[in-house]
């Protein structure tokens, strides 16, 4: 009994010298995972290309019009299309407001023109406060990765690494994605050859497709079926068909673009790329904007096996944009009991926690309380823990 009292008590100093002089042992990962969401406050490679009457008149000039320009890329990032109008007009000053720091690369001058590529850093709660205040909904956690496989149907047939395939070259040339659901294509070595066939992805071949998806270190795959026909008055047009493997609750995403007049099939398809990677951060935003009201609360127990691993789920949670404030209640040798109270709703709050590699169950024990009523359940009615590695 001494013994675990003795026990108790250095594993409680221990935690106070720790906190005391801010060493955070084992939360490298969730300190990588931190910069990859600030790192969503991050506007790059915007090219400023302006004439004026001098060489510094036309730099004034570029550098604001850019940063206005990675504001508008930013807020498309964050927000959804449909609540986008609301916002209007940002004047200058507020702008300036918003943003922490410039960076600018490969700057070219004559005495009239300038041109340069500029990075934007914006400062995180000032934007998040701004887009509360007008009342936008919005996302910064990004989702992990989708392997997208291009599949084309073909006079009745489906091909999927057999060239051509001016499908999958489409996403093969995809930029980089700047929104919150990164997308990857394979790349079409001889371990994708022997590892998927076109039958195999169109009948949706989960262990074929989960090896592939684990071999690009993405989250997800998705089957993109484009097939090419024509419309009675002779323009090309696609449908794309897409539908994630092993995701039963979602419907598939149904695409259907006309070509434009004179518009090659490559650039159909480009289009085609864009509107599946819209429709797919679209979604993702839709399930997970957070409006900003009330916080509730979560009373719940996380397992431990040491001050480290308790250190890290600690470390982890305060870095979820959702919740507000992480309370702890009780600490043994094997287990902390907390109190957390969030913005949203509990199922957004499980996928915040599951990009922060934490897993959020129900004990099976008691109901939930909302912040401000005096609910305080004797046993946790959650469990926080953390996953497995992916």
């Amino acid at each position: 009994m001494c013994r675990t009292v003795s026990k108790i008590s250095v594993f409680l100093i221990l935690l106070f010298v720790f906190a005391v002089l801010g060493i955070v042992p084992g939360v490298g990962r969730a300190a990588a995972q931190q910069t990859a969401l600030d790192d969503v406050f991050v506007v790059r490679d915007i090219k400023i290309d302006e004439t004026a009457a001098s060489a510094s008149m036309a730099r004034s000039s570029a550098i604001e019009k850019g940063q206005r320009e990675a504001l508008e890329r930013l807020i498309a990032r964050l927000t959804r299309r449909v609540f986008r109008g609301r916002i209007g007009e940002i004047d200058q000053e507020t702008m300036q407001f918003l943003i922490s720091a410039l960076r600018i690369d490969n700057e070219r001058t004559s005495d009239i023109r300038y041109l340069a590529n500029l990075t934007v850093i914006f400062k995180s709660d000032a934007v998040r406060n701004y887009l509360r205040t007008a009342n936008i909904p919005f996302a910064e956690v990004r989702s992990r990765p989708i392997l997208i496989i291009p599949v084309i149907e073909q006079r009745a047939a489906y091909a999927l690494w057999e060239n051509p395939n001016p499908w999958r070259d489409a996403w093969l040339n995809l930029p980089s994605n700047p929104g919150l659901v990164p997308v990857v294509a394979p790349i079409g070595d001889l371990s994708d050859y022997a590892g998927l066939t076109a039958d195999q992805a169109v009948e949706a071949d989960v262990g074929a497709l989960s090896e592939m998806s684990n071999r690009y270190g993405a989250g997800s795959a998705m089957v993109a079926i484009a097939t090419i026909d024509e419309t009675r008055l002779g323009f090309l047009q696609v449908q794309i068909t897409a539908a994630r493997v092993g995701r039963h609750d979602e419907k598939p995403l149904l695409v259907t673009l006309q070509a434009l007049p004179e518009e090659p099939l490559e650039g159909l398809f480009d289009r085609a790329v864009a509107a599946v990677v819209g429709a797919l951060d679209d979604d993702w935003k839709s399930n997970n904007s957070v409006s900003f009201g009330q916080a509730e609360r979560l009373h719940a127990a996380v397992p431990i096996q040491n001050l480290r691993s308790w250190i890290e789920v600690r470390g982890r949670l305060e870095n979820v944009p959702t919740v507000r404030q992480v309370r702890l209640l009780a600490l043994t040798l094997n287990s902390a009991e907390i109190e957390v109270d969030y913005f949203g709703d509990e199922r957004r709050l499980s996928r915040a926690l599951d990009r922060f590699d934490l897993v959020l169950e129900a004990s099976g024990f008691g109901k939930g309380g909302v912040l401000n009523v005096v609910v305080s359940p004797a046993v946790p009615t959650h469990v926080v823990r953390l996953s497995k590695v992916r």
